[in-house]
């Protein structure tokens, strides 16, 4: 039975990559709904599965991934369906805001990339297409939009870069905006430009998932907090009590390693993906584990309107 509240939902998605006989356990029976008018926002270290997590959901994995599990949107399992259906409710309810200098193509002008859904899937012409990049960027806070418009992304600075994919993702109307990684790599006032333009952009979208390792922007952007490790989704809450009393000892531990909590980093290591720790996959660098930590996985536990996977809740 489908809650009425989620715009997308996550049923047991398991994803591994064959990496030449290895079998990289990427994500291990995701769980997750996306509620309608939220933002919300997917942490954990490098590894931990987010991208992955988005990357399936849009169908952008390599040839080497399998996927298993359902992700209904709307009620649909977008996994089930053949490509070429896909691909409209992919331009006409879902958008992007790609990550990084890379995301841009160096031969194509900037308003061409920003109008492409508004052109394929909208009907746009050319001359409304280049309209509404020059205006978009207008509203963005770029200087001189007409002219940034028409060139490359080589001639334009980081503020402006920013400005581009963002504009990339809003360019349309969509359902859900997803968003990767967007202050990766950016310096303090690069990340606050990133902050206003995503509060500027989320009128205009039912929902957002936010994909990132930076604690302190999801602080400022999102609703409610969902945290992987090692492919497990460990905690699901809002995003006051995640901040002021997650209940998973890895939550606590990531919010330990912000400067702001003392800066202590997490002990030992993230485990790997080919071979992940028995049990619970984040007992040996929990001060919490006993025994039935390093032989049984823990059972999901619903609390307070959110989840937490750890024996700490769920002893029987």
């Amino acid at each position: 039975m489908h809650d009425s509240r989620a715009l997308l939902e996550y049923n047991g998605i398991e994803v591994t990559f064959d990496m030449g006989g290895l079998k990289v356990n990427a994500l291990r029976g995701i769980d997750l709904e996306v509620y309608r008018g939220e933002v919300l926002g997917i942490v954990g270290e490098s590894g931990s599965g987010k991208t992955v997590l988005l990357q399936a959901t849009l169908r952008l994995l390599p040839e080497n991934a399998k996927v298993r599990g359902r992700i209904f949107y709307n009620g649909l399992n977008i996994l089930n369906i053949k490509e070429r259906e896909f691909k409209k409710i992919l331009g006409r309810s879902f958008s992007i805001i790609p990550q990084g200098f890379g995301s841009l193509n160096p031969c194509i002008r900037n308003w061409v990339q920003i109008s492409e859904r508004p052109m394929e899937h909208f009907g746009k012409s050319k001359e409304e297409g280049y309209n509404m990049a020059s205006d978009l960027l207008g509203k963005l806070g770029v200087k001189n939009p007409s002219k940034v418009a028409q060139i490359y992304r080589h001639q334009i600075s980081g503020g402006t870069l920013q400005r581009v994919l963002v504009a990339m993702g809003t360019s349309a109307p969509s359902k859900i905006l997803f968003v990767d990684e967007p202050t990766k790599g950016l310096d303090e006032r690069m990340k606050r430009l990133v902050i206003e333009l995503i509060k500027i952009s989320r009128k205009n979208f039912e929902s957002m998932i936010i994909v990132s390792h930076d604690l302190n922007f999801l602080k400022e952007v999102s609703d409610r907090i969902c945290v992987l490790y090692c492919g497990d989704l460990v905690e699901v809450c809002y995003k006051r009590e995640f901040f002021e009393s997650p209940r998973h000892p890895y939550s606590q531990a990531l919010l330990l390693s912000l400067p702001s909590r003392g800066l202590l980093p997490i002990p030992g290591e993230s485990p790997s993906m080919v071979t992940p720790p028995s049990g619970c996959s984040f007992h040996p660098r929990c001060k919490h584990s006993t025994t039935v930590c390093e032989s049984r996985r823990p059972l999901p536990f619903l609390i307070d309107g959110g989840m937490v996977r750890c024996h700490l809740y769920a002893r029987d």
